[in-house]
């Protein structure tokens, strides 16, 4: 073989070689303890967030890097786990593939979530606007039935509803008690107005998640999981002697 050839050939090997071993550092670091530790803080963290309301955006970079991060581990962890020398291993697959479905619905998803208001009268309407006051069609008319609002001897609110009218039926709306129109599809009371002529409308925002059935499909797969799980109990071990081996 040619010396110049040689060496490049060795040159070559020599940077696969460096690869792989990048590789394997990647993913072994990405199937650590400690990243799995990393991976359940972040998913607290977030948690925690919504729980308080919080909604972090997902297009703030310290969101995508742990949700990116979350997801890899995620992935490589089900790579990894998914059959043993007995065959599939049904009760982790199904919850990993759960929590992944449910977080990357969320994470892909989040682009595609729109948020509408309209300013609903007693007369039906089915115009409604973007934040950014872009006009979108709806595909149903929405119109005010009926209003409510209770104060308190101060003077503040304490009851905020309203009775709409969408798809022929009325529905009742209070502060963070929304109308679930479909999986995907909620309709909210924010506040109330009075116009020029002293008709009263009600502010409706309108909460579109087109992903939300692949969220609410990992949920199910992760809990159903988790049940075969616990009802499989603790793993038993035995010795050559097909003993079984108190933990």
């Amino acid at each position: 073989m040619d010396r110049a050839v040689s060496r490049r050939a060795i040159s070559l090997s020599a940077k696969r070689s460096h690869y792989g071993a990048t590789t394997s550092t990647t993913a072994q670091l990405l199937l650590s303890r400690e990243a799995t530790y990393l991976s359940l803080f972040i998913l607290a963290t977030t948690g925690i967030a919504l729980g308080l309301e919080l909604r972090p955006s997902t297009d703030a970079w310290p969101v995508v890097i742990g949700l990116l991060f979350v997801l890899s581990h995620t992935i490589l962890v089900v790579l990894r786990g998914w059959r043993n020398s007995n065959g599939i291993r049904w009760r982790f697959t199904i919850t990993h593939l759960g929590l992944l479905l449910a977080l990357g619905a969320g994470f892909w998803g989040a682009p595609d979530r729109e948020q509408l208001r309209v300013a609903a009268t007693s007369e039906p309407t089915n115009e409604a606007f973007t934040m950014s006051g872009v006009l979108r069609v709806l595909p149903y008319d929405i119109a005010l039935a009926d209003s409510r609002i209770e104060l308190s001897a101060t003077g503040s609110p304490m009851l905020y509803e309203a009775t709409i009218k969408v798809d022929g039926q009325n529905h009742t709306l209070r502060v963070n008690h929304p109308y679930d129109r479909t999986i995907a599809e909620k309709i909210y009371l924010i506040s109330f107005g009075t116009t020029t002529t002293g008709e009263r409308y009600a502010i409706i925002e309108i909460v579109r998640e087109p992903w939300q059935w692949i969220t609410a499909s990992g949920i199910v797969m992760l809990i159903a999981g988790a049940v075969m799980l616990f009802a499989r109990g603790p793993r038993r071990k035995y010795n050559d002697d097909n003993q079984e081996i108190k933990q």
